[in-house]
């Protein structure tokens, strides 16, 4: 989940974050001057603000292959991604309870079997990214996988990160991960780098994708650091959540992918949706702003948040 600052309202008011932020309570861009932060809404006030990530960002959308093995197989707003081996397969999140159907037919009309699901895995454990995965877990039989930090969450059904949000269904977490863990599967080996701030568990996946002789480094990732509203500094909860976060932005700026996949792609790679799904080459996505630029740009707008 990812919500910005209610500055920033006017300037995409079609989007679902747009929707996200302008419900936000007003706060200035210096935590320590925020008039109320996310713990402090009610229940009724989270659910409201929840609203438009269960209606408009879990609509059905076509499924399509992003590039050699690994497929769009979530929602309008809400990324869900398989990666397909010889031995079964991986599904990286689930999305939204209203997803669970959706990304099960989404496998089908991609003319895979969802039995064959061997390994679930998360971003991170926020409702919008984890809210399916004990149904899709119950109905594919698949191994639920998960960085520390985020398998406690998943396992109580909870959300134990900074934002504090909607649960889900608890989950039966079979592996726990720790930073730089390989996931392995046919052929397919998924690096784990473990991106603390937006959860304490946030997850990017790295993975190499052959195509027509070619090799690509991928990550498929959702941390950006913590949720506009959120409390940086005094957190009673995550006293060290600037440091953590920090850390986390130093291990993304290590990373250095050829093409990324964001887990809510209405916000970056919606834009190349037509030439994705009509197999465009050169990849579209290698149009992306470059990795680096997009990491210091976002490390750049969260120092502006507690400085």
């Amino acid at each position: 989940m990812n919500f910005q600052l209610n500055k920033r309202c006017v300037l995409a008011v079609t989007s679902v974050v747009a929707a996200l932020m302008c419900s936000l309570p007003s706060a200035s861009s210096t935590d320590n001057e925020a008039a109320r932060y996310v713990s402090d809404l009610s229940n009724q006030e989270k659910e409201e603000m929840a609203k438009p990530l269960h209606q408009d960002a879990s609509e059905p959308e076509e499924p399509f292959n992003v590039l050699a093995n690994i497929y769009s197989v979530g929602a309008k707003n809400i990324g869900v991604y398989l990666i397909t081996t010889d031995q079964g397969h991986i599904l990286i999140d689930s999305g939204t309870r209203e997803m669970q159907s959706l990304v099960i037919d989404n496998i089908k009309r991609l003319g895979f079997n969802p039995s064959d699901i061997r390994i679930l895995l998360a971003t991170h454990a926020h409702f919008d990214h984890v809210q399916a995965h004990s149904a899709i877990q119950n109905a594919t039989k698949a191994k639920v996988f998960a960085m520390e930090g985020d398998a406690q969450a998943l396992r109580q059904g909870k959300d134990l990160s900074p934002l504090g949000f909607e649960g889900w269904p608890k989950v039966k977490v079979d592996r726990v991960l720790k930073h730089g863990d390989v996931v392995s599967l046919g052929g397919v080996n998924l690096t784990a780098t473990q991106v603390p701030g937006h959860t304490p568990g946030c997850t990017v996946w790295s993975l190499t994708a052959s195509e027509s002789d070619r090799l690509y480094d991928v990550t498929v990732f959702g941390c950006r650091g913590p949720n506009a509203g959120v409390q940086l500094h005094g957190n009673p909860q995550f006293p060290d959540l600037i440091q953590e976060t920090l850390l986390g932005f130093e291990r993304l700026a290590e990373l250095s992918p050829d093409i990324y996949i964001s887990n809510h792609p209405g916000a970056d790679i919606a834009r190349w949706g037509d030439a994705l799904k009509g197999g465009a080459r050169p990849h579209p996505l290698l149009e992306q702003q470059p990795w680096d630029e997009m990491v210091a740009q976002t490390k750049a707008q969260f120092m502006t948040r507690y400085e």
